[in-house]
């Protein structure tokens, strides 16, 4: 089971490269070259979403040939891209929050909480599994499942997208619900049935229960709080 996983994981990443591509295609890639109405930052964030994405199948494949050596180079050069990762989430979260000021006319309180959709939360939640992947690299079962959890959480755009605009609602939410609940539930089972830790899967779990639910919580009293001091400070 695990050696399958191991050497299987990167045909994952790769779907998650492909989906990305299609969900960001008719908002994005379209307007290749000019890239009319987009900001440098744009440009930022999807090239290091990219490279991140692209980052996560070298590896798997790495391993699949068991090239370990320059698996742990590529691993180290993580520890500048994910930082740039990270970043580019906060510059896509301002770049939302002045667009809903200055273009769609929002109020504050909306556009404080229109945050609570951009990239902020992101850098807490994959920041939190990626630092757990690096701090456990020397147990590679965990490794494996924390860094493969950050490919399902930069998936959750591009999925949505390319679900919403082709599907009926009903159909998309469902689709969300089993990639990013049903699927990580079912691999949870099967690692406890298997003897392998549970803890990787319960945090990322408990990570995308904590992402549905803030869902709903732009205009609570923590959010706006939170989401006006980090605007008077950093935007």
């Amino acid at each position: 089971m695990e050696k399958r996983l191991q050497n299987n994981i990167g045909y994952f990443f790769i779907a998650v490269f492909i989906i990305t591509l299609l969900g960001f295609y008719p908002t994005y890639l379209i307007h290749f070259p000019k890239f009319e109405g987009f900001t440098w930052a744009h440009h930022f964030h999807a090239f290091v979403a990219t490279l991140w994405i692209c980052m996560l199948i070298t590896q798997a494949f790495l391993i699949r040939v068991k090239n370990y050596r320059i698996h742990r180079i590529v691993g180290k050069t993580s520890y500048f891209v994910m930082p740039l990762l990270l970043f580019s989430f906060f510059l896509m979260a301002k770049a939302v929050y002045h667009r809903g000021i200055s273009i769609k006319h929002l109020s504050e309180a909306d556009a404080l909480a229109e945050l609570i959709k951009s990239g902020l939360p992101d850098i807490l939640f994959i920041g939190i599994l990626y630092s757990l992947g690096i701090i456990y690299k020397e147990k590679p079962s965990w490794h494996l499942r924390f860094l493969t959890c950050t490919g399902i959480i930069v998936l959750g755009p591009g999925l949505g997208r390319y679900a919403f605009v082709n599907l009926p609602p009903q159909i998309a939410g469902l689709i969300m619900a089993i990639v990013f609940l049903l699927v990580p539930i079912v691999w949870l089972i099967i690692d406890i049935v298997k003897k392998k830790s549970p803890i990787p899967l319960s945090i990322f779990l408990v990570i995308t229960i904590l992402a549905f639910l803030k869902e709903g919580s732009g205009h609570s009293i923590w959010w706006q709080s939170f989401a006006k001091w980090t605007a008077e400070s950093f935007f």
